[in-house]
């Protein structure tokens, strides 16, 4: 049996998609009205590319310290946010202290974090944009990426066993011997969600959409460089740095600036209700890198001011012009 562990947005979809496929899932959520729900309901799924509607069934419990971990066969799935897992890893040391985990996370902290208090932990970088839009319905569309690897680096069969797995659920799998390297891409890409979030949807078409968007990634890519820090795609599936600044770059004669399908990502999820940011975490990060190599970082500077100002004064997602978040 599969355990998920958070019924946030990547939860759900991921433990969606692995029971349809025919494997039994467990899905551990913060609360019982919330696991109440997903036992007896189950967990809806839109797709709005395709128009597909479907439900899974799962298993369902409030809290780690309820499901019964013993002799589990496969690894704990860890989907909360990267803030919580220092809390999860040492209770996680305590009802399961010989667990396996595979963590589906953003941010390049979190596998380290676990791996202090367990003994073997597989990395797994998510790479689809999904949204909960109830606590038992996920929208999101397509097959889905997963990269999956040994941290801190490596191989191991319990790699590709997941990677198995996760292939018979539809997904698009990767297996990286160098995992890190593949958080970090994400990481950058990850900097790309505040102007999404917070510029109008009207803006998405103007030049100083994308810029906002190319001036992220370059002062990124320039704080790794400095730092010594690899940010590359274990396979070459998915874009690199400089693959990615010039697709935003051309996105406006691609006509791929705008979102067209009704997805949105955690950030524009989290301006409009009371769950707590993570892009800031991603700007924080290439920020203190910048610092330390003395590196310029001024738009990274900018949109974290105004995603925090935003977040604090209740404003709402798209809630800025381009021009105004780009700055001058």
């Amino acid at each position: 049996m599969h355990t998920v562990v958070g019924a946030g947005a990547v939860g759900l979809a991921l433990a969606a998609r692995l029971a349809r496929s025919g494997l039994p899932v467990r899905l551990v959520t913060r609360d019982g009205g919330s696991a109440q729900r997903l036992e007896s309901r189950g967990i809806r799924v839109e797709d709005p590319g395709s128009g597909e509607r479907w439900c899974a069934a799962v298993r369902a419990v409030a809290g780690i310290e309820n499901a019964d971990l013993r002799g589990a066969d496969r690894p704990l799935l860890i989907c909360v946010r990267e803030t919580d897992t220092e809390a999860l890893a040492s209770r996680l040391a305590e009802v399961a202290p010989g667990a396996l985990v595979a963590n589906v996370q953003n941010g390049v902290e979190g596998d380290a974090l676990l791996a202090r208090r367990l003994p073997k932990v597989i990395g797994a970088v998510w790479r689809q944009t999904c949204t909960r839009v109830e606590p038992d319905l996920v929208r999101f569309t397509g097959r889905g990426r997963v990269v999956v690897g040994l941290h801190p680096q490596g191989s191991a069969p319990e790699v590709d066993a997941l990677a198995r797995d996760l292939r018979r659920a539809g997904f698009d799998v990767g297996i990286s011997s160098r995992i890190a390297e593949d958080r970090w891409l994400k990481l950058c890409v990850n900097l790309m969600s505040a102007p999404n979030a917070l510029i109008r949807r009207e803006d998405h078409q103007s030049p100083p959409f994308v810029e906002v968007k190319v001036r992220l990634l370059e002062e990124a890519q320039a704080a790794l460089a400095a730092a010594g820090i690899a940010a590359r795609s274990c396979d070459g599936r998915d874009r690199s740095l400089d693959q990615e600044i010039q697709h935003q770059r051309r996105s406006l004669a691609l006509g791929t600036s705008a979102r067209r399908l009704p997805l949105y990502n955690q950030v524009w999820s989290s301006l409009g209700s009371e769950a707590p940011l993570e892009a800031d975490g991603y700007h924080r990060r290439i920020l203190e890198l910048a610092e330390l190599h003395r590196i310029r970082a001024p738009t990274n500077a900018r949109v974290l001011t105004k995603l925090i100002e935003a977040k604090a004064d209740r404003r709402g997602p798209e809630c800025m012009s381009a021009a105004e978040l780009l700055g001058p």
